[in-house]
C-alpha cells in the first residue's frame, strides 16, 4: 500500500512538473496576471543560443541584442516603427530664442517621416506641433546639442516663411547663420572674425597674408567696393614729384613706372585690388601736375613770345 501511495505521488509530482514547461512546448493564454521579479537575477529570451535576444537585467534594464544595457531601453540593431512620441519637454530652454519655441508637448517622429529613399538617402522631420501656449504656427524644428547640453546646430522653419539654419561653435558663438525672413530676403553670414570661405580651393593663405575670401576661378560682380588709403598726398607741398627726365632714366633702366610693380611680379605675385587702384590714381595726379607744370611754361612762351612780337613790330616801324 506504501508503495502504491509513493508510486502515484511521483506519478503527480512528474504531470506537474511537465505541466510547468509546457511553455518550451506548446501555446496557451494566460488565466489572470502574472508578475515575475528578477531580484538580483536577470531574465534572458534568446532566438537561438549564438544570438542576444532579449535580455532584461536586474536593475529593469530591457536589451534588445544587448546583454549589457546601459539605459532602459537599450538597442543593438535598427529599428522600424510607424510612429514615436517624446513627452519630455527639452533639457535647456535657454538655447531657444523664445520661452515659446520650446518642445513643451511632444518630438513626434511621425509615420513616414523617417524614410529610405531610392537613392539611398535618409530624410529626417521634427515636428513641433501647435498648442494653446505655442506659436499657432507648426514649427519645423531640429537641432543637435553636444554632451554639455550646448547647442551646434539648429533649424527652425514656420509655416509660410521665416526660416533658419544657424552652426555655432563650443563657446555657444554663431559661428555661420543662413536666414529667410519670409519675404525672400535670405541673408548668409560669418559673424566670427576668424571665419573664412573659400571656393574651389582650400586655401586661404597666400606668403603671410591671410584672406576672407578665396576663389580659385574667375569672380564677376557689377560692382566691387573696396576701403583703402587714396593718393592725395602727391598734392602736398613736401610731395617729392620726379623730374619727366628722371621718369625717363628710371623707365629707361627698370621697363616700369615708379612706384609701379612689374609685370614679373605681378605674374608671380598677382595684384591687390585697393592697392593698384591707389597706385594707378597716384600716377593719375602725377599726370595732373605735370600737365600743369607744362601748362604754365606754355603760358609763360606764350607771354614772351607776344612780347617779342610787340619788340618786332616795334622795330619795324622804327625802320619805316
Amino acid at each position: 500500500m506504501k508503495k502504491i501511495l509513493i508510486t502515484g505521488v511521483l506519478f503527480l509530482f512528474a504531470v506537474t512538473a511537465k505541466a510547468q514547461t509546457t511553455i518550451y512546448n506548446g501555446s496557451s493564454s494566460l488565466t489572470s496576471s502574472r508578475t515575475v521579479t528578477l531580484g538580483t537575477y536577470s531574465l534572458h529570451f534568446r532566438p537561438s543560443l549564438l544570438t542576444s535576444g532579449l535580455y532584461i537585467n536586474s536593475s529593469g534594464n530591457v536589451g534588445i541584442n544587448s546583454t549589457s544595457p546601459t539605459e532602459k531601453l537599450d538597442i543593438n540593431g535598427n529599428v522600424k516603427a510607424t510612429a514615436g512620441y517624446f513627452t519630455k519637454s527639452a533639457p535647456n530652454g535657454s538655447n531657444f530664442a523664445t520661452n515659446t519655441e520650446r518642445v513643451q508637448a511632444s518630438l513626434a517622429f511621425a509615420a513616414g517621416t523617417l524614410v529610405d529613399a531610392p537613392s539611398g538617402m535618409r530624410t529626417l522631420y521634427l515636428l513641433d506641433m501647435p498648442s494653446s501656449n505655442m506659436d499657432p504656427k507648426p514649427v519645423v524644428w531640429f537641432g543637435v546639442n553636444d554632451r554639455e547640453d550646448w547647442s551646434r546646430l539648429r533649424f527652425r522653419a514656420e509655416l509660410g516663411g521665416n526660416s533658419q539654419f544657424i552652426l555655432f561653435d563650443k563657446t555657444q558663438t554663431e559661428h555661420f547663420a543662413v536666414t529667410d525672413d519670409g519675404v525672400q530676403n535670405f541673408v548668409m553670414r560669418m559673424a566670427k572674425p576668424n571665419s573664412y570661405v573659400c571656393i574651389g580651393t582650400s586655401s586661404y593663405i597666400d606668403g603671410s597674408d591671410v584672406y576672407k575670401l578665396s576663389v580659385s576661378g574667375k569672380v564677376r560682380a557689377h560692382e566691387v567696393k573696396v576701403y583703402n588709403t587714396w593718393a592725395d598726398y602727391v598734392f602736398e607741398n613736401d610731395y617729392d614729384l620726379k623730374s619727366l627726365e628722371q621718369v625717363e632714366a628710371f623707365i629707361a633702366e627698370n621697363g616700369h613706372l615708379p612706384n609701379v610693380p612689374s609685370a614679373k611680379e605681378v605674374e608671380a605675385k598677382g595684384i591687390e585690388l585697393g592697392e593698384m587702384t591707389k597706385i594707378q590714381q597716384e600716377k593719375i595726379e602725377e599726370l595732373t601736375l605735370y600737365l600743369i607744370q607744362q601748362n604754365k611754361e606754355n603760358q609763360q612762351l606764350k607771354e614772351e613770345l607776344k612780347e617779342l612780337k610787340a619788340l618786332v613790330n616795334t622795330l619795324i616801324d622804327e625802320k619805316k
